[in-house]
């Protein structure tokens, strides 16, 4: 595997342009907010640009026209956390811990997007295990509605 230093500003700048397109076709604001300094990890950027997608993807496709997704990525000495939370219809309790498994496909999946594969959520996990990186899905602190995704992990020293 390919390990060389990644820039996470630009990585979710980068993805986010990619995105709001369908973000704009489907009534769903999407907005971000990065550190001013680089954030640096270390990890193959194609792969990490492939989980992050899938989950900024997942936070469009199954929110609610007018819905709103937000991108946050924070760090502190040593180690990054990268929060994205929509406010769509979220999910059933039970299907939360089930969503990485390969081909889970939860009720609201199955309902508004019948020909999905159920890969997403199992890919990112497996190139975050790969990076030494953590994924947490659960419903938004004090929200009935919503996903948020927390990915976390080791920075390096930028430069």
């Amino acid at each position: 595997r390919v390990r060389e230093p990644v820039d996470l500003v630009v990585l979710v700048e980068r993805v986010i342009a990619r995105h709001r397109m369908i973000a704009r076709d489907r009534r769903v604001s999407l907005d971000f907010a990065v550190p001013d300094a680089p954030l640096v990890v270390q990890g193959d950027v194609t792969l990490l640009e492939r989980a992050l997608s899938n989950v900024v993807h997942n936070a469009v496709r199954y929110n609610d026209a007018d819905g709103h997704v937000a991108v946050v990525l924070s760090a502190k000495p040593g180690i990054f956390t990268l929060r994205v939370t929509d406010d769509g219809p979220g999910l059933d309790p039970e299907d939360l811990p089930r969503l990485t498994e390969r081909g889970y496909r939860g009720n609201a999946a199955r309902t508004r997007h019948p020909h999905g594969m159920g890969l997403g959520l199992h890919i990112t996990e497996d190139v975050l295990t790969q990076h030494g990186f953590t994924l947490r899905l659960q419903r938004p602190h004090s929200a009935e509605r919503g996903l948020e995704v927390l990915i976390t992990g080791p920075t390096t020293a930028a430069g």
